[in-house]
């Protein structure tokens, strides 16, 4: 059992993460592959948007792992997985700000009349934090988290809001678009939406597992999994849907005759 748990994180959230983390890394490398290559703005939005949850969820996963094997130092007295999910919510919203940026750009062109507000919303997710993570440098003991999850929760109905305007977007382009390819296109990036959205919710269900069942008390229940599942295919589909690779093009051609 000490081997499967140490400062109460599983070996399965480290490995599992780690996988994701991967995975996610991948798909953003191919993307900025593709702005490479084609140089458009909206790929070079949605590029940031990954790139930045991407190193969310790195920090996150880094967290845990110097939770899990630095064994000599007690999760009470130095919490690392605190800090560093703390870190991970900062680059959470800097990823809303652009996935923004990549809604405007492909869908509404207004620029900074529509990009600005979003912007400031997420700013303040950051302007809260920031004095949580320096109350962890004074006091690195466990526990900040736990005072944070109204910030936590703020940034949940921000990132649901901005995800929910993508999912119907999407769908509403995919819904009115005739030809094949663009239809796909556009309902790959309206599920990348509601994936987010399914993501952001299973996280807070965790949470709420995690603080009121007495079975995942010591946490990580099994939504915890399903989140980031999902914020792998998440990922996933938003690709496949802006960029189109030639493989997936053959294939969504192919379905057709």
């Amino acid at each position: 059992m000490a081997m499967l748990w140490r400062n109460k994180i599983p070996i399965s959230a480290v490995i599992y993460e780690f996988l994701v983390v991967v995975a996610l890394c991948m798909i953003t490398f191919f993307l900025w592959k593709k702005y490479v290559e084609r140089k458009k703005k909206p790929v070079l939005y949605l590029g940031f948007t990954f790139t930045f949850f991407s190193v969310a969820l790195l920090v996150d996963t880094l967290g845990r792992w110097l939770g899990f094997l630095l064994i000599n130092i007690d999760y009470m007295d130095r919490s690392f997985t605190d800090i560093c999910t703390l870190l991970s919510y900062i680059f959470l919203a800097i990823a809303n700000c652009f996935v923004i940026a990549f809604m405007d750009s492909v869908f509404f062109h207004k620029g900074t009349d529509f990009i600005l507000p979003f912007s400031l919303f997420n700013g303040v997710v950051i302007g809260l934090i920031i004095p949580k993570i320096t109350e962890w440098i004074a006091d690195p003991s466990f526990g900040k988290l736990r005072e944070s999850t109204y910030i936590l929760y703020y940034y949940g109905i921000i990132s649901i809001l901005s995800y929910g305007l993508l999912a119907y977007f999407g769908i509403r382009e995919g819904v009115l678009n005739d030809d094949r390819l663009p239809k796909v296109g556009f309902y790959l990036i309206g599920t990348f939406g509601v994936c987010m959205i399914l993501m952001f919710v299973t996280i807070a269900g965790d949470t709420i597992l995690v603080s009121n069942v007495a079975a995942f008390s010591q946490g990580y229940s099994p939504l915890y999994y399903i989140g980031f599942t999902l914020a792998a295919i998440s990922l996933g589909l938003g690709y496949l849907g802006y960029i189109m690779p030639d493989w997936f093009k053959n294939i969504v051609v192919r379905t057709t005759t």
